[in-house]
C-alpha cells in the first residue's frame, strides 16, 4: 500500500497521543510525563488540524496546525521512532507548509524547547529562522528551567 497523508478526525486521537508520546521520548531526560493525551489532542482538533501519515493503516507521523490569522502554530512534529531518519520528518513539514499555502496563510511559526539542541539546525535546514525566545511557564513533570526558542517561515505562494 502506498504512504498517505490525511486529515485526523476525533476518532484518531488515541493515536496521535500514543504517536506523540513515543516520540516525545527523547525529552525524558528532563521531563517526566508524557507530551500530550487524548483528551488534549482532541481538545486540539476543535482548533486546528493534525496531518497524519500512514502507510498500510500504521500510523508513522504527524503534525499539528492551528490557524492564528494570516500564520499557522505548527507543533507536536512525530515520527515513530522505528521510521526515524527515513525523511518522514521532512515530508510531514513539506505536508504543513502545502496545506497551509492552500488555506491561504502567509507564515508558520513554531516553538521548541531550548534543550533539545539538535532542532535549530533541523528546523534551518528547513527555512526556518529563530525571531526570539519565550518563557516555557509551568510545566507539569520538568525538572530544570527551560524555555522556547521561537521560529518562523515565509511562505512562498
Amino acid at each position: 500500500m502506498a504512504w498517505r497523508c490525511r486529515q485526523a478526525t476525533p476518532a484518531d486521537a488515541d493515536r496521535i497521543a500514543e504517536l506523540v508520546n513515543r516520540a516525545f521520548l527523547a525529552e525524558r531526560w528532563f521531563k517526566s510525563t508524557d507530551r500530550t493525551h487524548a483528551l488534549e489532542v482532541r481538545d486540539l482538533l476543535g482548533k486546528g488540524t493534525f496531518l497524519l501519515l500512514e502507510k498500510d493503516a500504521r500510523l508513522l507521523a504527524c503534525v499539528y496546525l492551528e490557524p492564528r490569522g494570516e500564520r499557522v502554530y505548527l507543533g507536536m512534529l512525530s515520527v515513530e521512532q522505528d521510521a526515524q531518519r527515513q525523511g518522514l520528518g521532512r515530508r510531514m513539514m513539506q505536508e504543513a507548509e502545502d496545506f497551509s499555502r492552500c488555506t491561504g496563510h502567509k507564515a508558520i511559526d513554531l516553538r521548541i524547547v531550548h534543550v533539545r539542541k539538535e532542532l535549530p539546525p533541523y528546523y534551518r535546514q528547513l527555512g526556518y529562522v529563530e525571531d526570539g525566545t519565550e518563557p516555557a511557564g509551568n510545566f507539569p513533570g520538568v525538572g530544570i528551567p527551560i524555555h522556547f526558542i521561537r521560529m518562523t517561515k515565509v511562505l512562498e505562494s
